[in-house]
């Protein structure tokens, strides 16, 4: 039987490779034939030693390409790439980077380790059972697993009391936030420097690409809440230059968590404050471009999202929110906002949340995907993303319980038609996309000669009741 020929195999996507069927050949002598058996024992030998450390699948696959416009549909389910969509998306993503947009692993060492990181065990195998040592969703044999290609490490502290915060969102009251953060940013910086044989603290898409390339998981970090700056931008400036001082890994900052901040109102707490946003919220988003920081509108009311859709003069992104329409409550993306994206003609990304309580119906993987296709109906294929928030969720759905589920949720959606661009797309290039955009934005300011805005929380802000 001949080899399959190229064009064939490109059509197919990729075909299980075959022996070449030589038929029965000439009778050869006692002696040579010792000589080839001896060979072939040899060749056995080294192929067996090249493989042992590596994985195999059910089936041995030639070198995987992608068929960038192909979908399954009733006509193509013969094509191996749909009847085997598990096994392709484990390829898909060998190729190309799953960057989740929202894990709280720093948040699981804060309140369950007490950041006391020699006792996480976040590199250990599982249990003869099954279970993991660790607590939580993510660690690193599981990643492994899911062929993860990293994520943004979310730099999350509680917000603070609102009676010692009050109303105008006192200067003191918001302190331990400020303190809170920073410990949580330095942690993420122990954790990546104690497993830096897997994780890469990145600053920018290219050192992402080179992460990537060099077999490390991308980590990049958000921070989620404004709270979390004290009312101060002075504080955004010191958090993005821990690390550096160009572009940061510092690459989202979530306006607000579930409480109202002086920049921003929440979608966890009424009435609202600023309708929408704050006046001295201009200054935090002029700050943001200029810093190649996104601003994230997950977690925050439906005015605050469409006035910063119209603020910003780079990209916009929600890094963990599921859609209103399938399950109707606050904290979700309602269609306005979506429909507000897909007019605007800034990029954006709109990632996915798995939170059993964000996505209702059957709570499970296929709940998951039913979010996924209803957001990209309205925004575009290119805009959608994954943003799981593992690690800061009580439930997960059936069949994406972890980490190690990623191929999961790519099968499906193999399974529904999207092509290779869109799912290489959905995995990671449409984030590193907006990082980029986000990139050019605040190198275009710099140009143009932008210098930080040392403008400070005052009583001229403090008194205000309009949103911008």
């Amino acid at each position: 039987m001949p080899l399959i020929p190229l064009d064939k195999r490109a059509k197919e996507g990729y075909l299980p490779l075959t022996a070449i069927d030589a038929g029965p050949g000439p009778k050869l002598s006692l002696k040579l034939r010792a000589k080839l058996a001896l060979c072939s024992a040899a060749l056995s030998l080294f192929i067996f030693v090249s493989l042992s450390s590596w994985s195999v699948p059910e089936v041995v696959y030639a070198v995987w390409q992608p068929n960038m416009d192909v979908r399954c549909d009733e006509t193509t389910l013969s094509n191996s790439r749909c009847r085997n969509s598990r096994m392709y998306a484990e390829q898909l993503l060998s190729k190309h980077p799953l960057i989740d947009g929202h894990v709280d692993v720093p948040a699981l060492a804060r309140y369950f380790y007490y950041n006391k990181l020699d006792e996480i065990p976040f590199d250990q195998p599982a249990f003869a059972n099954g279970s993991y040592p660790t607590k939580g969703h993510v660690d690193i044999p599981r990643l492994r697993a899911g062929k993860s290609g990293g994520f943004f490490w979310s730099a999350f502290v509680e917000c603070p009391d609102s009676v010692a915060v009050g109303k105008d969102f006192e200067h003191a009251g918001s302190q331990p936030a400020v303190r809170n953060t920073v410990e949580q940013l330095d942690v993420i910086k122990q954790m990546i420097g104690k497993y830096h044989k897997d994780f890469r603290l990145v600053s920018d898409v290219k050192s992402a690409r080179k992460a990537f390339k060099d077999g490390k998981l991308i980590s990049f970090i958000g921070i989620e809440g404004g709270h979390s700056l004290g009312n101060s931008l002075f504080a955004l400036r010191a958090f993005a230059s821990i690390f550096s001082t160009s572009f940061g890994p510092v690459r989202y900052l979530t306006l607000t968590h579930t409480c109202h901040n002086a920049f921003a109102d929440s979608a966890g707490e009424h009435p609202p404050r600023w309708n929408g946003l704050s006046p001295f919220a201009r200054h935090l988003v002029y700050e943001l471009n200029r810093l190649a920081i996104v601003p994230d509108i997950s977690h925050v009311s439906d005015d605050a999202a469409l006035q910063t859709i119209d603020m910003t003069r780079g990209p916009v992104m929600l890094s963990h929110s599921s859609a209103r329409a399938l399950k109707d409550i606050e904290r979700n993306v309602p269609d306005s906002v979506l429909n507000k994206l897909a007019a605007s003609k800034k990029d954006h990304i709109v990632m996915i949340n798995v939170y059993p309580g964000l996505i209702g119906g059957t709570e499970d993987l296929d709940q998951v995907v039913k979010h996924v296709e209803h957001v990209s109906s309205i925004v575009g294929r290119g805009h959608v993303g994954v943003g799981t928030d593992f690690d800061g969720i009580m439930s997960v759905p059936k069949g994406l319980e972890d980490v190690s589920h990623y191929p999961d949720l790519v099968a499906k959606l193999v399974e529904k038609g999207w092509t290779d661009r869109e799912l290489i797309g959905f995995v990671g290039e449409n984030v590193l996309r907006v990082l980029a955009d986000a990139e050019r934005v605040a190198l275009k300011m710099r140009k143009d000669g932008a210098q930080p805005d040392n403008t400070s929380w005052n009583d001229v802000f403090r008194s205000s009741t309009d949103g911008a």
